[in-house]
């Protein structure tokens, strides 16, 4: 078939939709969800071409129709676009939509934070007061962009569009997954689309994409090429064109069914007016080869304005191209024009753009190294010149002078001044991993500034990582700083070095900030108050060692730090004198100390109004009074505290709350809620690249497999966290040793336990965790029979009977009272009379302080101790017990536990004993108890003095355990006591 080319018409590609039935059902769905008030997050993953954007065009459509607002955001490609650049182009358009009034009353009390990350609109709030920063601030600035798209769904659905998410920055990123939260209970459909190919293995995106895809609120959309019947129906729709079926299937091999080049290629049939289109025609090798052959037609001007272009980044500033170019103004729009009416430009709003990124890609790869560095360099020249205040524009400058210097050194002064600036706005507008980026880019180009200067930079690089948090490598900038600051003798560089990843510590990082500890220890600072934030650092990494003299450290820094802050009034130094004491007290003795410390500090927190004080505050007093026992008072405080972490919008915060929240809802036996919990805290952990993080949640999951059962394995996901970090390994190993005996492999269980046996209860670390570290050793004695570990630890543990097992800096860990696990150890060592009273004291203590899972635990045991026993008495005692474990048991859901009450209960019945300790006269009492008789009726139906009626009673109530006649009266009702007496 031929067609002359005179014939064929171009239909706009906009208009053309084919294919993607089954894709845009789901978005389809997405968009009813999103009216009904149930959000939902899209992620649409192809190759260049694969249409991507046609789909989002055609569901923001169909969006529109239906009354739902559509905000698009695109990430570009080019270098120095400004941090949050889809975001920002989003919030515009919010503004440009609500107005400043309504934008400022839906964003509520959190406007200044909102113009933290996005200063170009401060313009419309003059009279908004810059928000204070601080290492908070940027979860509170994009709290406060989450809720504000929410309150605005709330008015009218919104459909969020995300283009080209593997161009994106991180801070944009991550912004978009603290958003993701907030979708699920909104009017929100967010879609974000990327080129799953570009994905590099430590691409921030593939990091999250795991996160996102746990949610069941987001659907991953692959888009394949075309089909052959879909193919045909775009180039009909695109040309006018009826392909022949072998052409059809040369073009699908080719262009593997991928729109955009199957419209390129037509386009070359369409456009050569040389010959007719013919299907037995040849058709380009290479889809690269056909846009080059498209730019290729264009006028020299043309060609050249477009490299300007393709160098400037992927939207046409016109005032900055004309003057790098030097060219009239009307003039560059005719060029512009040319390149609109090939299809290599195209029109966003008022902007040019490219057509597609693979028009600017192939642009810019047809220019020689020099030539770039040329083009950067006019470009450069171009913007210095303009003064304004554009966002970005230190971005981009630094950009274009970086480039450009590589072939112009005399460049370097300038790229590096620039590429400071960029950092410093970056951090301005809270975007750290830009900030990064710039710090990195000027240290390259630092060759010749003074020792001091390089050690500020590298501080400033250090503190960047760590806001970003990359807190590995903040701390191979903090060493790099460290060097250098140790040549020069400077103790104040050492001390800031130190200083430069502090309140954290755990896997991989402890013995690090540890080492820069010590260098700066060795030439303390004169200054009182970076003394004193030194002397904390050092505290807290004291603490989680396990060096021998490392607690006695510890004690004598934090009294220092104490005496040192006596004079102190800044708030933070005054914080970090107290912090250091409360770490140093972290274990089991310093419970009371601890509760002191939290009071000063809420007063402090009252004085000062810092909320984040308010938030540690708590959280002090919660774990200590959860050590006390005293989990009433435990929970209102972690209530506090999650009020406070609710202010404070800060991932780690908010992390620390619910991880508390989540071991109280398992001491209470709400076990979904304690689940869902967790895994909160998981994910907000790993928001804060938190690595401990991961370590509490699989010690929570320990913790409900072991009360409630389930057989989630998380073994895989703990030897790789243990292989990341070795120093972790010691919990998971007895843990292991308990599994193993269990399944009964006592010799894999003994060396299992091996290396952690050799230590010393006092030798064991971090002394926050030493009252969980003892109980875990408890269990594993008891599971495998070792005598001698359960000696050392029943002696560890003795002045601790009347406490709860806890850590003691942060909620992270319950496992019931010491008691109970002083039970398990007397029992391993045959102290049978021992064993009773510890059991008996863990029960009493587990009921009174509300926390029914180990009070069913503790019975349970105790009932199976007196099983072994064997006497009469113990075994109707026995009964007694594993009655109410396994009514707890039961209500709770505690499958493991319910099953061991019943073992119990079957060996009493298989043993003939009864089920209770009464004479058969005495059984005769009970039943006319709970007939309503008096002992005066009791003893005329008998024939009986009152007197002895009255003393049967009481021995009954003895016998029972009872101290009325109406539990009498009820333990009678619930039996058939006739049958016993017959």
């Amino acid at each position: 078939m031929t067609m002359p080319v005179s014939q064929l018409r171009e239909v706009p590609d906009h208009a053309v939709f084919v294919g993607r039935q089954a894709e845009l059902a789901q978005l389809r769905a997405g968009v009813n969800r999103a009216s009904r008030r149930r959000g939902s997050l899209f992620l649409l993953a192809g190759e260049p071409g694969i249409g991507k954007t046609r789909l989002t065009e055609q569901i923001a459509a169909e969006a529109q129709d239906r009354a739902s607002a559509v905000y698009w955001g695109f990430a570009t490609q080019a270098e120095g676009a400004p941090p949050y650049w889809p975001w920002l182009q989003i919030l515009r358009s919010l503004l440009q939509d609500l107005g400043p009034d309504d934008f400022r009353r839906l964003a509520g009390g959190s406007l200044e934070q909102i113009l933290l990350i996005a200063p170009e609109l401060r313009t419309h709030f003059p009279d908004a007061r810059p928000a204070p920063g601080d290492d908070a601030s940027r979860f509170r600035a994009y709290d406060a962009v989450v809720q504000l798209l929410v309150q605005a769904a709330s008015r009218q659905p919104i459909v969020i569009i995300l283009e080209d998410l593997h161009w994106a920055d991180t801070a944009s990123l991550i912004l978009l997954q603290q958003l993701a939260g907030g979708i699920p209970h909104s009017g929100l459909m967010v879609i974000g689309t990327y080129r799953a190919r570009e994905l590099g293995a430590d691409h921030p995106l593939k990091a999250q994409l795991a996160d996102f895809m746990r949610r069941g609120d987001t659907t991953e959309i692959a888009l394949d090429g075309l089909d052959d019947a879909d193919a045909a129906a775009l180039l009909r729709a695109a040309t006018d064109f009826e392909p022949a079926p072998d052409l059809i299937k040369r073009l699908q091999k080719q262009t593997a069914g991928n729109p955009f080049f199957l419209k390129e290629l037509a386009r070359i049939f369409r456009d050569d007016q040389a010959q007719p289109v013919d299907s037995s025609g040849a058709v380009p090798e290479g889809v690269a080869a056909v846009l080059r052959r498209r730019i290729a037609g264009l006028s020299p001007g043309c060609v050249e304005a477009l490299a300007f272009a393709a160098v400037a980044g992927h939207e046409i500033d016109l005032d900055m191209l004309a003057n790098a170019r030097d060219i009239p103004r009307q003039a560059l729009l005719d060029l512009l024009d040319e390149a609109m009416k090939a299809g290599v430009l195209g029109r966003r709003g008022r902007r040019y753009t490219f057509a597609h990124g693979l028009f600017r890609d192939t642009v810019y790869a047809e220019l020689s190294t020099a030539r770039r560095a040329e083009l950067h360099r006019l470009i450069g020249m171009a913007l210095q010149g303009r003064h304004d205040a554009t966002t970005g524009r230190a971005a981009r400058l630094a950009h274009h002078f970086v480039e450009a210097s590589a072939a112009d050194p005399t460049l370097r002064e300038a790229a590096l001044n620039y590429s400071l600036e960029a950092a410093e706005r970056a951090s301005s507008e809270l975007a750290y991993e830009a900030a990064v980026s710039h710090l990195e880019t000027a240290l390259g180009l630092a060759d010749d500034i003074g020792a001091v200067r390089r050690v500020d930079l590298l501080l400033e690089l250090g503190r960047a990582r760590y806001l970003a948090g990359d807190l590995g490598r903040a701390v191979l900038a903090a060493q790099e700083a460290s060097r250098l600051a140790e040549e020069m003798g400077d103790g104040e560089l050492l001390a800031r070095a130190a200083l430069v990843v502090r309140g954290v510590g755990g896997p991989g990082l402890t013995q690090v900030i540890k080492r820069l500890c010590d260098a700066a220890l060795g030439r303390p600072p004169a200054d009182g108050s970076l003394r004193i934030q030194l002397l904390s650092q050092v505290v807290v990494v004291l603490m989680q060692i396990g060096e021998p003299d490392a607690a006695a450290r510890a004690q004598a820094y934090s009294e220092e730090a104490i005496t040192l802050a006596r004079d102190a009034t800044d708030p933070d130094v005054i914080f970090a004198a107290m912090h250091s004491r409360q770490m140093a007290r972290s274990g089991p003795d310093g419970v009371e100390e601890r509760l002191a410390l939290a009071d000063r500090l809420l007063k402090l927190a009252d004085e000062t109004g810092r909320v984040g004080f308010a938030h540690w505050g708590h959280s002090w007093r919660s774990d200590a009074l959860v050590q006390l026992g005293r989990i009433d008072e435990a929970e209102i405080e972690v209530f506090a505290e999650g009020r406070a972490a609710e202010v404070l919008r800060e991932p780690l915060a908010r992390w620390r709350t619910l991880l508390a929240q989540s071991w109280l809802a398992l001491m209470r036996g709400r076990f979904n809620e304690a689940r869902k919990l967790s895994q909160d805290a998981r994910h907000l952990g790993s928001i804060g690249n938190h690595p401990i993080a991961e370590f509490n949640f699989f010690m929570h999951e320990k913790a409900l497999a072991d009360l409630s059962g389930g057989d989630e394995d998380h073994h895989a996901a703990i030897n790789a966290f243990v292989r990341e970090y070795p120093e972790m390994s010691a919990p998971f190993a007895v843990y292991r040793a308990i599994e193993e005996a269990a399944r009964g492999r006592m010799v894999e269980a003994q060396a299992a336990l091996r290396a952690f046996a050799g230590i010393h209860p006092k030798d064991v670390r971090p002394l926050m965790a030493w009252l969980p570290a003892m109980a875990i050793s408890a269990q594993a004695a008891h599971a495998i029979g070792r005598a001698d570990v359960a000696e050392r630890v029943y002696e560890a543990l003795h002045p601790y009977e009347d406490q709860v097992v806890t850590t003691s800096a942060g909620m992270a860990s319950v496992q019931g009272s010491v008691a109970h696990h002083m039970g398990l150890l007397a029992e391993t060592l045959e102290r049978w009379d021992e064993a009773v009273r510890h059991y008996e004291a863990a029960i009493a203590m587990e009921k009174r302080i509300g926390t029914p899972p180990y009070v069913a635990c503790s019975e349970i045991m105790y009932a199976e101790l007196l099983l072994r026993r064997g006497g009469a008495e113990e075994l109707r005692r026995a009964r007694r017990l594993a009655e109410d474990g396994q009514a707890i048991s039961r209500e709770l859901g505690m499958a493991p536990w319910l099953e061991r009450a019943k073992a119990v209960l079957r060996s009493v019945e298989a043993r003939g004993v009864a089920s209770h300790p009464l004479s058969r006269r005495e059984l005769e009492v009970a039943m006319l108890v709970a007939d309503g008789l008096s002992n005066r009726g009791i003893a005329e139906r008998l024939h009986l003095s009152e007197r002895t009626a009255e003393s049967h009673v009481k021995n009954v109530c003895d016998k029972l355990g009872f101290n009325s006649r109406s539990q009498v009266a009820a333990w009678a009702a619930a039996r058939n006591l006739s049958t016993q007496i017959q």
